[in-house]
């Protein structure tokens, strides 16, 4: 095991327009976050692991499962639009300016897939630190043509 610093980012924002409060929802026992939570705190080489998120309510479940929730997200980085990368180094920033600690890594595990294993994280971290790479990416083979369910406008408007 390397003495490598690892920032675990879940980000977890709480306006959630598709299913609201998702993040929070019981999902096979306990609040959807909290698998995640769990994971990165299993994970052996977590050093800390943080929840950034704009919601209180989020923020008290993710404490009461053992993640710091150091600061509540900035509206800037919790709107619709807001990208993810911003939303992690302002978590990053914070860590560093506020709290004082340097990481060698960060890794961002998203909250809404309670499905992944700490071998995934592992096997993630493993490539990453044995290769030229500066970021890895879990994806999965769509089941669908994400084309199928698109339309487009007409010059009038009309789909």
């Amino acid at each position: 095991m390397s003495d490598d610093t690892v920032l675990c980012t879940i980000c977890a924002r709480g306006g959630s327009k598709g299913v609201p409060n998702k993040n929070i929802r019981t999902v096979a026992g306990k609040p959807l976050i909290a698998h995640t939570i769990d994971h990165a705190l299993q994970w052996d080489r977590s050093t800390d692991v943080i929840v950034s998120t704009d919601s209180s309510e989020i923020a008290a479940v993710a404490e009461q499962y053992g993640a710091e929730v150091p600061f509540l997200r900035p509206d800037h980085l919790a709107s619709d639009s807001a990208a993810k990368l911003p939303v992690i180094q302002h978590a990053h920033q914070y860590m560093t300016e506020e709290k004082d600690r340097t990481y060698d890594y960060i890794v961002d595990l998203d909250a809404t897939a309670p499905l992944r294993q700490i071998e995934d994280i592992e096997n993630c971290f493993e490539v990453l630190q044995n290769s030229d790479s500066h970021n890895v990416y879990t994806v999965t083979e769509a089941d669908k043509n994400p084309y199928f369910n698109m339309v487009e406008l007409d010059k009038d408007g009309y789909a």
